[in-house]
């Protein structure tokens, strides 16, 4: 028998996201003003918002993520290191960042493990979600990433930045990834999540966390009882 989850429980997992090329500071203050009263887990911003949002946030219990390398994941791991350090210092609390899928379909393992290694060695104990981008993987790369990912010490993989071939979280993809680690590694569900019926089946099929910009319209609906499919086609 499937559990009943209250909209206070959903609301609790979502990460209220604006990842927006065009973001102001105006959105991140309204973003972290609508985590705050909607009982969000946390915001998630570009890096350059990271110390505003660090700010606005403080003393309220939200947490603030960064996505970075993002959406591309095309940095290179110096880089990625250094953006790490930096965020650490403005004492955000997780990171949300795109994998070198390049070095995972050219097979050049070693090479994905030591930039996976090197962020989490730079990360020093904060949150590390890493990013596989499901759409563009083949079941066996997803499988392959996951575990490198999971031998490495990150402590969240997620299907999708949301963005560019970045596909919608399905139950499909999330069972999936669920099948694929350890219960010491946490699955972030992002990209599409735009209705609390959606949002309950990821749950369901075995997301810790949900990745979205829609958070606050999902838990209004359903407080109204309107739990019909948005057809929004904004990003993550």
């Amino acid at each position: 028998m499937a559990r009943e989850w209250s909209v206070e429980e959903v609301a609790s997992r979502i990460q209220h996201t604006n990842v927006s090329p065009d973001a102001t500071l105006s959105d991140v203050k309204k973003l972290v003003e609508e985590a705050v009263r909607y009982g969000f887990d946390a915001v998630v911003v570009n890096p350059i918002w990271a110390k505003h949002a660090k700010d606005l946030a403080r003393g309220t219990g939200v947490k603030v993520a960064v996505a970075f390398n993002f959406p591309d994941g095309g940095s290179t791991t110096l880089a990625k290191v250094v953006e790490v350090r930096n965020m650490l210092a403005y004492g955000v609390e997780e990171i949300d960042f795109m994998i070198n899928t390049s070095y995972l379909k050219s097979g050049m393992l070693d090479e994905f493990r030591a930039d996976l290694e090197a962020i989490v060695e730079a990360a020093e104990g904060m949150v590390v979600k890493a990013i596989l981008e499901t759409a563009i993987l083949t079941p066996e790369e997803i499988a392959t990433a996951a575990r490198i990912a999971e031998e490495v010490g990150v402590h969240y993989i997620k299907n999708s930045t949301g963005w560019g071939k970045g596909g919608p979280a399905t139950p499909e993809i999330i069972r999936y990834m669920r099948s694929l680690v350890s219960p010491k590694v946490r699955i972030k569900a992002s990209g599409g999540i735009r209705d609390f019926k959606r949002a309950v089946e990821l749950l369901e099929a075995g997301a810790d966390l949900l990745g979205t910009s829609r958070g606050v319209q999902i838990i209004e609906s359903a407080k109204q009882g309107i739990h019909e499919r948005s057809e929004d086609t904004t990003p993550y």
